[in-house]
């Protein structure tokens, strides 16, 4: 009995320092966006680099298709290199006579035990955007700053 009495209170502080909440970041670091159009309509490439800061958490994310011609496609959420980081990509709909901002939307699971996500998104213009004559084709390619931070929720 002497031995479980010591023992108990060791356990009890495991226990108790395992079930520590998980806080959830406020912000992820997006590093290096790309995203264009190939020349002569042979499809679209994406890729960036996601951080978490103060964790050392991150990851890179890409996508390629052979399919799109000179506007970049729609895509859906998809994993990053590291799983708990998810992406999509598409344009809104615009109103009548303009065309719909860019968004970039990203999800982390950061380790809850209910394994809840973060979300959030980075809006752009239509001008950083631009369709840009590349030879006889029109391309689409992004211009505006590769480096932003994306607020969670």
């Amino acid at each position: 009995m002497k031995f479980l009495a010591a023992v108990s209170p060791l356990l009890l502080g495991a226990v108790s320092v395992a079930a520590a909440p998980v806080s959830k970041p406020s912000i992820l670091n997006v590093a290096k966006f790309t995203a264009h159009t190939q020349p002569n309509g042979n499809g679209a490439t994406f890729s960036f680099d996601l951080h978490v800061p103060d964790t050392g958490r991150g990851t890179s994310c890409a996508y390629s298709d052979d399919t799109s011609v000179s506007a970049l496609p729609a895509v859906t959420m998809r994993p990053c290199a590291d799983p708990a980081f998810e992406w999509q990509f598409r344009q809104d709909p615009g109103r009548p006579g303009a065309e719909g901002r860019y968004r970039l939307v990203v999800t982390y699971d950061y380790g809850s035990p209910d394994h809840a996500r973060a979300a959030g998104f980075n809006e752009w213009d239509v001008v950083d955007f631009p369709l840009e004559t590349v030879g006889s084709a029109s391309e689409t390619y992004f211009r505006g700053n590769p480096d932003f931070a994306i607020n969670l929720s």
